[in-house]
């Protein structure tokens, strides 16, 4: 066995209580003694009154708080969790160091869903993300603005609305994206796009301030 993987074991053990406080909390018994979410022993509980649920038990196919990115000083980002709705883990899931996820409604994370590091997700009313997605560092993704904002008749005008993302979309790193949104399958999203609308297009690289389709008929790695 290489360093590497006595490192990633040594990593795993430290972070079993805290893994069985997670499972324990969220998942019903039958599934928690399976340890299907490990987490690691620098992630910040902040609330587990919420649920989780599986699309498939196995142990270790949720993982969170381990991966990051080269470029990120984690040391002063830790990863943090708060789930207070639902989060519903649909296959193969990691979430890497430094990332938020705050979770009030239902949010939807499918097979493979990655992220790179220092990622925030605040799902206050409806999140979906597919199979094979992967949100890049500094990236966030909200469908609240967090604060009501009233019009001069005392109507709440910025309600909350979903996010839907699909299968094998790429968002770049410090892109937002935000209520109201809805990017089509196998789409990248530009570095430092503000995205706050929906495009018909499916593989297309779509990017800037207001963003914009300039390119179609793409492909991409994950």
């Amino acid at each position: 066995m290489n360093i590497d993987k006595i490192v990633k074991l040594v990593r795993y053990a430290l972070g079993l209580p805290k893994s069985i406080y997670v499972n324990f909390r969220l998942l019903p018994f039958k599934q928690a003694i399976f340890l299907p979410i490990i987490v690691s022993t620098n992630t910040k509980l902040i609330s587990l009154s919420g649920k989780a649920t599986l699309k498939k038990v196995k142990t270790g196919i949720v993982r969170i708080g381990f991966t990051g990115a080269d470029m990120i000083e984690y040391n002063h980002n830790p990863t943090m969790l708060k789930v207070c709705g639902t989060i519903n883990f649909n296959g193969k899931v990691k979430i890497a160091k430094g990332c938020r996820f705050i979770v009030y409604g239902d949010l939807s994370l499918g097979d493979n869903f990655t992220t790179t590091g220092c990622t925030t997700v605040i799902c206050a009313n409806y999140i979906s993300m597919g199979n094979n997605t992967m949100l890049a560092w500094e990236s966030i993704v909200m469908d609240t603005d967090q604060h009501k904002i009233f019009d001069k008749d005392n109507n709440h005008i910025n309600k909350e609305d979903k996010v839907i993302i699909g299968d094998n979309v790429w968002v770049g790193a410090r892109s937002f994206i935000l209520k109201n949104s809805t990017i089509q399958d196998g789409c990248i999203i530009g570095a430092n796009t503000t995205y706050t609308k929906s495009f018909d297009t499916q593989k297309s690289i779509i990017a800037g301030n207001p963003p914009r389709v300039i390119k179609e008929d793409i492909t991409w790695e994950h």
